[in-house]
């Protein structure tokens, strides 16, 4: 019995020592796990369900090892049971030291598991995270009122210049957001616009693994790229100078940032390589003409120069046609095309604009001149124009099926689910007064450190003013 008493007393001693140290364990992440909760509590419940979303998506390991660690626990209890089950010693087949040599496993078990859950969470991207309320979800991805941001500063600054026009001086102090235009409000027009402006970038962004092949493809190299961008702006101006400068755009933070530096990026870099063979990856059987809009547009065409012959000092471009021949060709070739021979072999043979490609052009109002973009927003999918005059001179347009159809086409495919609850509660005027203020913020600051410079070049020139004075009197 004494034997059985002294195994007993080392096993309680040894337990002892494992439950304080995992009692100090528990202890110390109990801590950081409430100044984590208070923290996502700070910054509001979407937070929390990101990292409830984060928790369940990490690796199958972690559970294995969480199990691992249940088994070994389950195997001390059992084999403690046994001890004290047994009256003799000698039926004891296990030494303290092989009991503790479990135990230790199982605290180097619940080791792995803590390394293996940090390890994941410090593997992850800096940047990226969703911030803010979901104002959408976008096949599963989400659009938040913090994203949104951007893309009303963009679009309330293009409503204001379009509105102002001439008059537009750039303070947006007191402008009013809520003015009537058309019957609406200009507010509603703002956020409606900027929403569909994302739910379509990121529509497209989306596309990039699908779109980006081979030396175009997107990789983990350009996602770590931006990274690496955005911590060189912040080192470069600091964390608050970077967000002051962030601001100023309608974008909260650097990971804001980030987030609309790697969605527009992906847009950009998928419209540049469907703009040179979209053709490919049109949908076979599906009518695009569906998703035309009022203000975009994909056309080719057929440009016959007229020479200028109002100033005689000037000498007319040789391939260029008398307007009487350039009219009475292009009413030709509107009429072949019309009648089904093939507008790229016509624009191959005639055109002279020499900057077109095959791809034709993809274009937003404003951007052409008024007769020629007139024209070609009149016409329906691959409908061919009447000859259209501009000062460049005789125009032969087919609209064709461009960017802008196949991205409102894969709109319509796209599984969206919008909050408008959140929408309607974002401010115009508070996001353009921060952008306002930023602004002059900033400039200030830029202001107040060009003196700054100015002056310490000042002193510095008198002081070396001085010195060679002092050195000549000597």
């Amino acid at each position: 019995m004494d034997k059985n008493e002294n195994l007993n007393d080392k096993i309680q001693e040894v337990k002892d020592d494992v439950s304080a140290k995992i009692a100090d364990a528990a202890s110390e992440i109990k801590d950081e796990i409430e100044e984590a909760a208070k923290a996502a509590e700070a910054v509001g419940e979407d937070v929390v369900s990101d990292v409830k979303d984060a928790a369940e998506d990490v690796p199958e390991m972690v559970q294995d090892a969480k199990e691992a660690v249940s088994d070994a626990v389950n195997t001390v209890s059992d084999f403690a049971a046994e001890v004290k089950s047994k009256a003799e010693p000698k039926k004891v087949n296990l030494s303290v030291g092989a009991l503790v040599g479990i135990i230790v496993g199982c605290l180097a078990v619940a080791a792995l598991v803590v390394f293996l859950i940090m390890n994941y969470v410090n593997g992850q991207p800096k940047y990226g995270k969703a911030e803010g309320k979901t104002v959408a979800t976008v096949n599963g991805e989400k659009i938040t009122d913090e994203d949104i941001g951007y893309y009303i500063y963009t679009e309330a600054t293009n409503q204001y210049f379009d509105i102002e026009g001439d008059n537009a001086t750039g303070d947006l102090e007191g402008y009013d957001w809520d003015q009537d235009v058309d019957g609406r409000k200009l507010s509603d027009i703002i956020k409606e616009n900027a929403y569909n402006n994302a739910v379509s970038e990121l529509v497209t962004a989306q596309k990039a693994e699908e779109v980006l092949t081979g030396d175009d493809a997107w990789t983990e190299q350009d996602d770590q790229q931006i990274q690496t961008t955005v911590d060189g702006y912040v080192q470069q101006f600091g964390e608050d100078g970077f967000n002051l400068r962030a601001k100023s755009m309608g974008i909260s933070s650097a990971n804001e940032y980030a987030r609309m530096y790697t969605r527009v990026m992906k847009n950009q870099t998928v419209e540049s390589v469907l703009s040179e063979d979209i053709s490919s990856y049109l949908p076979e059987g599906v009518d695009l003409s569906e998703y035309t809009q009022p203000e975009k547009c994909s056309a080719k065409h057929i440009l016959l120069m007229v020479a200028d012959t109002s100033d005689p000092s000037v000498t007319p471009d040789p391939e260029a046609y008398d307007d009487a021949t350039a009219a009475s060709l292009a009413q030709t070739i509107s009429e072949q095309a019309k009648s089904g021979e093939d507008f790229d072999s016509l624009m191959e043979q005639y055109n002279q604009d020499t900057g077109e490609t095959s791809a034709g052009y993809t274009f937003g109002t404003g951007e052409m001149v008024e007769e020629f973009e007139t024209a070609a927003f009149a016409l329906g999918l691959d409908e061919v124009s009447d000859p259209v005059k501009t000062s460049y001179g005789y125009h032969v347009i087919k609209r064709i099926p461009g960017f802008y159809e196949l991205q409102g086409y894969w709109k319509s495919q796209a599984k969206i689910k919008e909050n408008k609850n959140v929408l309607d509660s974002i401010s115009v005027k508070g996001i353009m007064d921060g952008v306002q203020q930023s602004g002059e913020e900033l400039q200030a600051q830029q202001q107040a450190e060009a003196s700054s410079s100015s002056s310490s070049g000042s002193s510095s020139s008198s002081s070396g003013s001085s010195a060679d004075s002092a050195s000549a009197g000597e």
